[in-house]
């Protein structure tokens, strides 16, 4: 568990890395944006790491306009909520109806950072969720509120099914413009100062039955698989892995805890398919890096930071030990096949 931190100070990986992960598909250069705003490139891989909230929001803005696109955040939002994310793994595996999930957001919220507070309350009438940030923000929160908007709302929606009713949902919030057209009716959106989020709605919402069904195996942890090693147990942890690359030095003990499951039945599964952690960790990080250098034109820096190591020399001498080339050889070898594209 990671302490909580003075108000002023947040988790930059909890805050940036999804969205610096998309700025960077799009062509962003995440480097000279993090140096804008003052914030070490290893915000985004040190779980540990606090930096400003302020410097983190302004941040998000900064993507947005460098892009040129407005709705920047809240698609990057519904697009996280729709696939699903670690943040929210335990508190959506866990619940049953919606009341459960937030009441466990709040609880969960509360003991990893106090620079937003997370409450639930209900009257007879209308049960409202409400985000409220400790830190005032100096400039405009576009990207800030179109995050929590959207993020929420399409957990809520997504969660609860057909019980979800656009008409009786009402959200109060600073700023509207981040919002993508069309994702609720106007009625539903009141714009005031205040220093966050609200969403009320109707009180029988909270006991509506509430599941999540991302296209993600952490629902079940592969738990059919009684001996622990079947090969759905070992995509499973693929899977997660690839999804948790970015860490460096990501321990077995760290993954473990991730995939909640304990480190010595991820080593029984490993080895019962004759490999190691150690090995489908080299194995994750040659086939993402392949992947990125045969099919985008990132720079190699980054590339490195995206599959968890400290920089290109890094990655020269892991790539090296995998296929006996360099990352820049190997990417002029792999031009005739490139498509140019960037990965959304």
């Amino acid at each position: 568990m990671h302490r909580k931190s003075d108000p002023k100070f947040t988790r930059g990986m909890l805050i940036l890395a999804p969205l610096a992960k998309a700025f960077t598909a799009r062509g962003g250069d995440i480097e000279a944006l993090l140096v804008r705003n003052g914030i070490p490139l290893g915000a985004l891989t040190d779980p540990a790491m606090l930096v400003e909230a302020s410097a983190c929001y302004s941040a998000l803005e900064d993507m947005a306009e460098t892009l040129g696109d407005q709705h920047f955040g809240a698609k990057v939002a519904i697009e996280t909520a729709g696939k699903g994310t670690p943040a929210f793994r335990d508190s959506a595996t866990h619940a049953i109806n919606l009341g459960d999930f937030l009441s466990r957001l709040v609880v969960e919220v509360s003991k990893q950072v106090d620079n937003v507070r997370y409450s639930v309350s209900i009257t007879p009438g209308i049960a409202t969720f409400e985000i409220h940030r400790a830190v005032r923000m100096p400039e405009p929160s576009t990207q800030l509120d179109a995050i929590g908007v959207s993020l929420y709302v399409t957990l809520i929606r997504k969660g609860i099914g057909d019980a979800f009713d656009p008409k009786d949902i009402l959200i109060t919030v600073p700023s509207t413009r981040g919002l993508l057209p069309g994702f609720l009716p106007k009625q539903a959106l009141i714009t005031s100062q205040i220093d966050g989020l609200r969403i009320s709605f109707p009180p029988h919402w909270l006991w509506a039955p509430f599941s999540l069904d991302w296209d993600l195996v952490e629902k079940s942890r592969a738990e059919f698989a009684p001996d622990g090693a079947s090969e759905a147990t070992l995509t499973y942890l693929r899977g997660m892995l690839k999804d948790n690359i970015a860490h460096q030095d990501l321990t077995l003990n760290d993954f473990a805890s991730i995939c909640r499951m304990h480190p010595r039945r991820i080593q029984r599964t490993l080895w019962a398919q004759g490999t190691s952690y150690s090995q489908m960790k080299d194995d994750v990080r040659q086939s993402i890096t392949e992947d990125l250098l045969s099919n985008t034109t990132l720079p190699i820096a980054q590339i490195a930071l995206q599959v968890g190591l400290s920089g290109p020399a890094a990655l020269d001498r892991a790539f090296r030990r995998w296929t006996g080339r360099t990352p820049t050889h190997f990417r002029a070898e792999s031009k005739p096949n490139q498509v140019d594209r960037i990965p959304g």
